[in-house]
């Protein structure tokens, strides 16, 4: 009997030998990881945290000394018995600051602090420019141009100008905003000098500071010698149609941009009536205009104005005869159109004489018709073969209008 309870005793110890203890449980294992994408204003803190097999919860501590004094969100961290990465992100630093960190844990078995980790947030980074070569520049004007990258901050920007890199003149001041892009700016100067060299910079300042671009110069447009007209054919009949041409003289730029005016006297008023450029020479030319009267023209480049020049309508004469052939003393009803309508303008019916001179042998008067025309009507007893016209005008608007040459051979 003593020998069975033997047996069984030492069997319940070998049983109790080999069943595996139960572990014991314990508070969380973290190490505090190394900050990145640190900001001006902002970080994102790192670490990891091995649960132990119990539900946990984690958070950072952080400030500007290892008394910390903020601190994150709570955030679980799960129950596995393995370490996961954890991470967080914070706002609203201040720049050049050093900041201390910590990750904090917790589960049932208690709260596990780690390590003091710290980083230094850089300065606000000032904005960034490049000055670049201005447009549209003229003689008294330019267009400025740079491009400007906030770097995210409330950026603003002017232009520095003056003859010389001391500058003493800026443009009013513009907003490149808040963004990280680069950002196209300009600024339009004048009115300034002919024939002048500036020096410019693009300027911009934020919180963090002010950058200045490099130096740009620019000349504007030399006033050119003169500027010169000229119409063909400078007189026209009513309906018909001139070219107005010249040169711009020199110094110049190519392709100098010319304005045509007009006006109904040469003291003006001007209006403006066309425009068109030069050839690399200076020369250029106008479309073919029809005036409607007596107008006078000029033309504007670069500063330069041209003399007046003048140009003549002359009144269209139609004419129609009777007779080609008429007897000796008969009468011969010559009329016709007149254009433009001109009511009771005085008419003329002229013979060339033996030498060579328009002798006028009858007159009479417009008469308003339809149509915008005026019309004339009258006989005309004719003693002698020859050439016949009929002459209309001159009035204040048009000049004197000749009908063609009609030749009258009597019997």
């Amino acid at each position: 009997m003593r020998r069975f309870l033997r047996v069984i005793v030492c069997a319940v110890a070998v049983i109790a030998v080999a069943a595996p203890a139960a572990p014991a449980a314990s508070e969380p294992v973290v190490a505090t990881g190394t900050a990145t994408a640190i900001t001006a204003t902002s970080a994102t803190l790192n670490g990891t945290v091995n649960p132990e097999g119990q539900a946990t919860s984690y958070f950072f501590q952080y400030g500007t000394t290892t008394s910390y004094g903020s601190e994150t969100a709570t955030a679980a961290a799960g129950s596995g018995t393995a370490s996961v990465n954890v991470s967080v992100p914070i706002a609203s630093l201040a720049p050049q600051t050093t900041y201390h960190y910590r990750l904090v844990a917790t589960n049932a078995s208690g709260t596990t602090l780690g390590a003091d980790v710290s980083f230094t947030t850089p300065r606000r980074p000032s904005p960034v420019v490049d000055t670049k070569h201005p447009s549209d520049v003229t003689q008294t004007a330019a267009t400025l141009t740079g491009t400007v990258d906030p770097e995210g901050e409330p950026t603003s920007y002017v232009f520095e100008y003056g003859t010389s890199v001391a500058y003493g003149s800026r443009t009013p001041t513009g907003s490149a905003g808040a963004g990280t892009a680069t950002l196209d700016v300009s600024a339009t100067l004048g009115p300034l000098a002919p024939d002048t060299t500036y020096h410019y910079r693009l300027v911009a300042s934020n919180a963090a500071g002010t950058t200045y671009g490099h130096d740009v110069s620019f000349t504007t447009a030399a006033v050119p010698g003169g500027v010169t007209i000229g119409a063909f054919p400078g007189t026209v009949t009513f309906g018909g149609s001139t070219t107005l041409s010249g040169h711009v003289l020199p110094p110049r730029p190519s392709h100098v941009a010319v304005t045509l005016q007009s006006a109904p006297s040469a003291a003006g008023p001007w209006i403006d009536t066309a425009t068109s450029a030069t050839t690399t020479s200076g020369a250029y030319s106008f479309r073919p205009t029809a005036p409607t009267s007596d107008i006078y023209y000029r033309a504007l480049a670069d500063g330069a104005t041209s003399g007046p020049v003048l140009v003549l309508v002359r009144f269209r004469v139609g004419v129609r005869v009777s007779s080609l052939h008429p007897v000796r003393g008969s009468w011969v009803r010559f009329h016709g159109q007149v254009r433009p309508a001109h009511f009771w303008l005085r008419v003329l019916v002229q013979w060339l004489g033996p030498r060579g001179r328009w002798q006028t042998i009858r007159r009479t008067r417009l008469r308003a018709a339809a149509g915008g025309v005026s019309v004339y009507g009258v006989r005309v007893r004719i003693e002698r073969s020859g050439r016949y016209r009929v002459v209309v005008g001159p009035d204040n608007g048009h000049a004197r209008g000749r009908s063609a040459t009609v030749r009258i051979r009597v019997r």
